[in-house]
């Protein structure tokens, strides 16, 4: 996978990677985000960093390259139900005219 306490390079996103990202964001309003990199690092779990194309609904809309991150805990030996993905930050990088 990767080394302990350091990002791997970043990639393009697979199904894998769009199952976590979906559970953690599925909850969240006012803007629309679509990933096309991902970077990992294993921390008690795994940490995300998604660069996404988002559409942030303010007056007028937005169009922006975003920064979200994702932290998904390890499930503990004996435990019968996994953990959920958060978010733990999202962080605007740029905005563009679309």
């Amino acid at each position: 996978m990767c080394s302990p306490c350091i990002f791997t390079p970043y990639r393009d996103v697979n199904c894998k990677d769009l199952v976590i990202f979906h559970e953690a964001t599925r909850d969240l309003r006012g803007a629309t985000y679509k990933p096309y990199l991902v970077s990992i690092q294993e921390a008690r779990g795994i940490n995300f960093r998604f660069i996404c194309n988002s559409f942030i609904m303010t007056r007028p809309p937005q169009n922006a390259i975003t920064m979200v991150c994702i932290f998904k805990p390890f499930c503990k030996e004996g435990e019968k139900e996994e953990l959920r993905a958060v978010v733990t930050s999202i962080c605007k990088m740029g905005c563009y005219k679309g």
